[in-house]
């Protein structure tokens, strides 16, 4: 039988109406009394490790998670963390590169409804979480939206719909409609050594968006603050603006920066594709100054693996 650890942390699923509205409070142990179909994946040990709406979650708590995952790593053959959906993917992306050589199915999921709400996903989605939690697959994913999903590519899509998380530029782990699960082809990742968790992380890592009229002055006065590195979300395959005039010109901007010593990862507006950045001038450029360009990766997953990389120097 496997054994499967629950680390809820809050979230709707676990909300409660309240007099400033809903508020996590449900815990783990009351949430699976309500589902009791899930102990038929194996023996599940719950922890309640923090009650928070995930809006609130910060950095600090990425690595308190983490701690958590490899305290208990031994002791279990997968994890599952309730979660609010406005920051799980923001969470996701930070397990992802945090936890290396992770042989285990870690499973981070949302619910748009509270669990005691008439026509909740979230049971639904608890079954396919524990589902995935039980299984020989590993990495970190999540599941929301009649979706499981490599974490790495989850994205919050709507605020209300039940859809809310969807999977951006790969294709799901599987994709289910009440208890009805349909999986698609996965292939583990290569194990290359011992599992250990990289929990330093460089705060000092701002986003920055494109704009038309974006004064340079902004990227200056984000080094003079001790940013270490900036994320650029820039227009289409990557286009950052050049211009002769000293305030309008961004990527002028950005060699200087990255002459100090200040890192610059380029991502797109656009939901899909990733950047491309050696087919247009203004992309050109941009990389001939010093960007590097992030991809595919979605803006918070090039944000997360930047303020890892740099903690890492």
């Amino acid at each position: 039988m496997k054994r499967i650890c629950w680390l809820a942390t809050g979230g709707t699923i676990a909300s409660r109406p309240s007099e400033n509205g809903l508020v996590p409070g449900f815990t783990a142990k009351e949430m699976l009394e309500m589902v009791p179909s899930l102990k038929k994946y194996g023996q599940i040990d719950c922890y309640d490790i923090m009650q928070l709406d995930s809006t609130n979650l910060q950095p600090e708590d990425w690595q308190y998670i983490a701690d958590y995952i490899e305290k208990l790593y031994a002791k279990y053959d997968g994890f599952v963390i309730t979660h609010g959906t406005d920051t799980l993917n923001w969470t996701c992306c930070a397990l992802h590169y945090m936890l290396e050589n992770l042989a285990k199915p870690v499973v981070v999921i949302g619910a748009q409804l509270t669990i005691e709400e008439e026509n909740t996903d979230a049971k639904e989605n608890l079954n396919a979480a524990f589902a995935m939690a039980s299984s020989d697959k590993i990495g970190v994913f999540a599941v929301c939206g009649g979706q499981i999903m490599e974490g790495l590519w989850a994205k919050k899509l709507y605020s209300e719909d039940m859809r809310s998380i969807q999977s951006v530029n790969k294709m799901p782990v599987a994709t289910f409609n009440g208890n009805d699960i349909k999986w698609n082809e996965y292939k583990n990742p290569e194990i290359n050594g011992v599992f250990k968790v990289h929990r330093d992380l460089e705060l000092k890592v701002a986003q920055v968006k494109i704009m038309p009229g974006l004064d340079s002055e902004l990227l200056f006065n984000l080094a003079k603050m001790g940013y270490k590195g900036i994320v650029i979300e820039a227009y289409g395959a990557g286009g950052i603006p050049f211009s002769e005039d000293k305030q309008r010109d961004i990527v002028g901007a950005i060699e200087k920066l990255i002459k100090q010593g200040i890192k610059i990862i380029c991502t797109t507006q656009c939901l899909f594709n990733g950047v491309h950045m050696d087919r247009y001038e203004v992309g050109i450029k941009a990389c001939r100054a010093g960007v590097i360009p992030a991809g595919k990766l979605s803006v918070e997953a090039a944000t997360v693996k930047l303020m890892i990389d740099l903690a890492k120097k």
